[in-house]
Parts: C-alpha cells; structure tokens; sequence
C-alpha cells in the first residue's frame, strides 16, 4: 500500500514527492547528528549538496519562478499544469535520497519533528497560493495551480531549513519528555537490585561489552545494552523497557561525542565497575584536542564509588595515565595487558599464538594463576579485550577455570573483524567506526590469510580532525604491504589512502574507485575468485557521502 502510494505521489505531483523526498532525507540526517540542531546547521553547510543537488535546487527554483511569471500573464491553467509535471518529473529524475547504508528510524521523536515540518511546509504553501492570487493575470483555477506549484517549490527548496526550523522549535518539548524519561530510569535504577559495569573507550567498548557480558554469564544472569545503544536517551530506554530485578548484573557500554555525556549516563547507572579500553583520536573532530578526549572518558572512572573498581588497559599510556588518577581518588585500579612491561597487572598474557582462524594464550593474574586460553576471535586486539573482561569477570568472582570454556565459545561482536565464507571466499567485516589503531590491527588479521588474493575495500577514517589525512595516508602505507587489490569507496575522501599506496609502490592498476558502497560490486566483478580474502574496513554514514552535482 505504502509503495503503491509512493508510485502514485511520483507519477501525480512529482515535485511534492522530491519535496517531501527531501525533507525526509533532512530529517535522517538530524537523526544521524542525534537531534542536534547545531550539529545539522554544521552538516548542512559542508554537504547542503548532497542533500539537495543544484540541478534539483535549480529544478524547483525554476518550476516556481515560471508558474508565477506564466500566472501575471494570464496563463491557461492548463499550461501551468503541465509545467508542474514537466518540471517536478526533471527534478525528480535528478533527486537521489541519501537514506543508503540505512533508513529513517520513524521513533516518536522523529515523528514529532516530522508533523512539525510538515506543519511549517504547509505555511510555505499558503504562501505560495497567496502570492499566486496576488500576481495573477489568469483565471481563478490558475491562480491557485500556479500557487501550489509555487508553495511546493518552496518547500522543496527550504526543506532542510525547515526540517531545522522545526527542530529548534520543539527543544523546549523534547527537554520535557526527555527529563520525564531520564526521572523515570533514576527511580528504576534505585531500586534496581543488581550491579552495574560500565565500559567505555575510544575504541574495543562494543566488543569488549559482548565478551564481558558472556564471561559473567558463567555466574549471573546478566543484561546488556543491546549493539549500537550506548547513549544516554537509548540506554534509559533500555532500563525502562527491559532491565529486570532478576538481572543480577547491568553491562552498559557508553559513548560520548562531547565533554559530559558519560556523565551523564552514569548519574544514572551509578556503575560499581568501570572497564576503559582505549583512548585515541577517534572523534577528534568533535572534540577538538586529545585531552579533551581522555576527560570524556576517565568521566566513567571519576562517577565510580570511593573503592569502586576501574580495569584499566595498562598497554595505553594514556590509559594508563588515567588509572593513576582514579588510584589517586580512592579508587581501586585493575590493569591488564599484553605488553606493560615493569608495570604490576591483575591480569597479563602471554605466549600468544594469533592466526586467521584464532588465537591461542596464556592468562596469569596477580593471585599467582594461570590457564591457557583459546579463542575463536581474530586479531591482538582482541586478545586485549579478553583481558579486560577477565579481570572484570574475576573480580566479580567468576573462577578462572570458569572462564576457559567461555572465552572459548566467544564468536566477534558483529561487524568488528567478523570473519564470514562465502561460496569460497572469506569476508572480514569489520565496518564499526574503524579508527587508526583499529585499521592497523584489521590489516593484520588480513595478512595472516593465506592461499588467496587479498582486497581491501574501505571509505577511509572520518572525524580525525587534523591527523585524518595523515592518518589515512599512514593506512595507505600500510594496506600497501598486505592487498593484493585496494577499492577506495569515495574517491575524494580517500585521496590521501590512494597518496599512500603510491607512496610504498602500490600498483595503480590495483586501486579501483567507487563513488558509494554500491558501486563497490561493479568493482570486484570479474576480479574476486574463490580463495580470496575480502577485508571490509569501516562503512561511513550515509551524511559522508560525496556531493553529487
């Protein structure tokens, strides 16, 4: 019904439905940016070309500047009608939603500004129908058409400012709702009975959040925050919607895109444990200084209790930095690590044995214990956020032993370095937010493939501030080393990849180019066979897609 609706909407008033198209792609956007109106504002000035072409802004602006002019000259309605077809048709072939990688989630705050911007884009049509009777030379019937196909041009064209127009204007309501909702998770979490780990980290938290919530299964009944929640409006949703007294232990994993937004969530979980895996340039964009980043994370650190437990990655110096902090502020502090050497750690491995198929190592803790490990999930950095659950798991009290058959059964959280075969050829996927530490362990995983080509297929690293082009060119260096093949998923964006590939010698004719994740098929056909090795490194949102003209 829907679709059919949509069919008749294109073949009727096509310019309503690139209007209405538009508008929609806005309001996913403002989705995107987490309702922030002055994150959008930002978006619409570096990319207003992506969402709204020129030949489709120029479409619209011409379909209403004719209709009226045609209007003041006594055009047959007619006339106007057909413009209105023939125009919204050429603007509707040039008009691309930018929904690709995902869709517009229609939650009740979505739909809210929804209704808002439809009520606004009405205003912009009784404009247009206004101006229309005012200018009109013709009769009655064209003065309204040639109002109407005005009125939608409008619309079409203000649709992402009306989209932010609406935003801004129903702040004051969405603060309300949120604060009734936010009271309503405080209240659930005093009385909650349980106990609360958080996670957090510039990169490792989502994985390291499915390992720890599976280590602690051994010996709880546990929830977590589901993949993808670790804001502060998701996670309420999730103490409010499913976390019951019977849930002995709450893992929540929590992220931040500026100074104070673990806080936040953590005035609210009040968490007895805190693990931090990681602290690096991921989002330095957002928050403009390294500092900046390690003070929005040790906010897990600093919310825990006088003798609340920080597990800390001690192969981080900034980490580590951190956790002489919080054992500065009567916190108790569990590192664990890899590599630390000279540093006390509740929990090291060693002897590690790491290979395309898994990796094989040795735990020993402070209390004088040690097991061997094996594990089904690839990479070092893995191996890393086995320890920090592990320790967390032992302080918790889950026996050692206990925890040898649950690392062994551990499969990768999904998207991050999940290995798949497909009719012979193997699939990495490891599209979460790649970042520079990420990207280079990623790679490693690749190189450990044998027997068959290796392909890279990767949009580059975002939100890195001003290392972004360095760091991306440092990716190129290294990809070099281990692809038989790279495919750079946007050509402008991944410009300094292409400028490192070259730098180590990499053949041009093995870099192909695609303009979205798309066309990244077209690429591969009649180069992938079976026996090759396929490393999917990052997907962008769909709001770092490349303008089209």
């Amino acid at each position: 019904m829907g679709a059919a609706l949509r069919r008749g909407a294109r073949l009727g008033v096509p310019a309503a439905a690139v209007a209405v198209g538009v508008a929609l792609d806005g309001l996913y956007v403002l989705q995107l940016e987490r309702y922030k109106p002055e994150r959008y504002a930002q978006w619409l000035r570096a990319h207003r070309g992506l969402l709204q072409p020129r030949a489709v802004a120029g479409s619209l602006a011409g379909l209403g500047g004719l209709a009226l002019v045609f209007d003041a000259l006594g055009a047959h309605w007619l006339l106007l009608l057909a413009l209105w077809l023939v125009g919204g048709h050429a603007a509707l072939a040039r008009w691309r939603s930018i929904q690709v990688s995902q869709r517009l989630q229609f939650t009740p705050r979505a739909t809210r500004v929804a209704a808002a911007t439809a009520g606004l884009g009405t205003l912009a049509l009784a404009g247009g129908l206004i101006a229309g009777w005012l200018a009109g030379g013709g009769p009655p019937l064209a003065c309204l058409l040639a109002g109407a196909i005005l009125g939608v041009s409008l619309g079409g064209l203000l649709a992402p400012e009306l989209v932010r127009a609406a935003s801004r204007l129903l702040l004051p309501v969405e603060r309300r709702i949120n604060g009734r909702l936010l009271g309503e998770a405080e209240t659930r979490m005093r009385s909650y009975p349980g106990r609360v780990l958080g996670i957090t980290g510039s990169y490792g938290k989502t994985t390291t959040k499915f390992i720890v919530a599976n280590l602690l299964a051994a010996k709880y009944r546990v929830r977590k925050t589901p993949d993808g929640v670790n804001t502060t409006m998701g996670i309420t949703r999730i103490i409010r919607e499913e976390l019951r007294d019977e849930d002995e232990v709450f893992v929540v994993e929590c992220a931040a895109y500026g100074p104070g937004e673990i806080r936040e969530v953590c005035d609210i979980i009040r968490p007895q444990l805190g693990i931090l895996t990681a602290v690096g340039v991921q989002h330095l964009e957002r928050f403009g200084t390294p500092e900046r980043i390690a003070e929005a994370k040790y906010e897990l650190l600093a919310a825990l209790p006088r003798g609340g437990t920080a597990v800390v990655n001690a192969d981080d110096a900034t980490c580590l930095r951190l956790a002489e902090r919080a054992r500065a502020e009567d916190k108790r502090v569990l590192l664990y690590g890899l590599a630390a050497e000279g540093v006390p750690l509740a929990v090291r491995g060693t002897d590690l044995r790491v290979s395309a198929r898994g990796s094989a190592f040795q735990v020993a803790t402070a209390a004088g214990e040690s097991a061997r490990f094996e594990t089904r999930m690839v990479g070092r950095w893995n191996l890393s956020n086995i320890l920090g659950a592990v320790a967390a798991a032992l302080e918790w009290g889950v026996p050692l032993e206990a925890l040898r058959p649950a690392v062994a059964a551990l499969t990768p959280a999904p998207r991050r370095l999940e290995v798949r075969e497909e009719g012979g050829i193997v699939k990495i996927l490891d599209v979460a937010n790649a970042n520079p530490r990420g990207a280079e362990m990623a790679l490693e995983v690749l190189g450990q493939f044998t027997g068959g080509r290796r392909i890279l297929i990767t949009p580059g690293m975002v939100e890195l501030g001003s290392v972004e082009a360095e760091e991306n060119r440092r990716f190129g260096q290294l990809a070099a080393a281990v692809c038989d093949y790279v495919v750079l998923v946007g050509p402008e964006q991944t410009r300094p990849i292409r400028e490192g590939l070259a730098d180590r010698g990499f053949p041009a004719d093995r870099i192909l180019t695609a303009r979205q994740t798309e066309e990244v098929a077209d690429q591969l056909d009649g180069i992938v066979a079976p026996g090759d090795i396929l490393l999917y490194e990052n997907r962008l949102p769909d709001t770092y897609l490349e303008a089209r003209r």
